[in-house]
This record gives C-alpha cells, structure tokens and sequence, in this order.
C-alpha cells in the first residue's frame, strides 16, 4: 500500500525537516525497493536527503497513467 506525504509551504514550520524520517522507517518494514516521491515544491529537500531526480518513465506503469502533466511534478526515487 502507497503511503503519501504532503509538506507545507512554510520553510520555517519544521516540517519538512521531519517529514523524510518516517518515510524512511517505514520502507524497511514494507520491504519496499524503491520509494517514489512527487513534488512541486520541495525538490531540494529530498534531493538532500538521498533522493534523485528522474523522469516519469521510472514510475510504476499504473502511476504513469495517473500523472498529470499540467501540475508539473518533479519525480523523484529512493532506492534501498
């Protein structure tokens, strides 16, 4: 089962200082191989916290279909 983040806007609430840890605990659990993350706004912070950029292709093929171009996500991957 997906599980989804979304962070504020606000730099200064802290919360997107939390927001990777729970994630990543979560993965080992779940034995999950690769996390998937879209955002529109904090692709720096998860870029700091191991993620890396790709294209939409490296989405799961029912997650492609879902994409909406016109938001203009950035995708980005954890592997394990």
């Amino acid at each position: 089962m997906p599980h989804r983040a979304t962070p504020t806007a606000g730099e200064d609430t802290g919360r997107k200082a939390s927001l990777g840890s729970p994630l990543l605990i979560r993965k080992i659990p779940f034995s999950l191989a690769t996390l998937f993350v879209l955002t529109t706004r904090a692709t720096h912070w998860f870029i700091e916290h191991g993620f890396t950029e790709s294209a939409v292709d490296a989405l799961p093929t029912s997650k492609q279909a879902l994409y909406n171009l016109q938001r203009r996500s950035k995708v980005l991957v954890k592997t394990s």
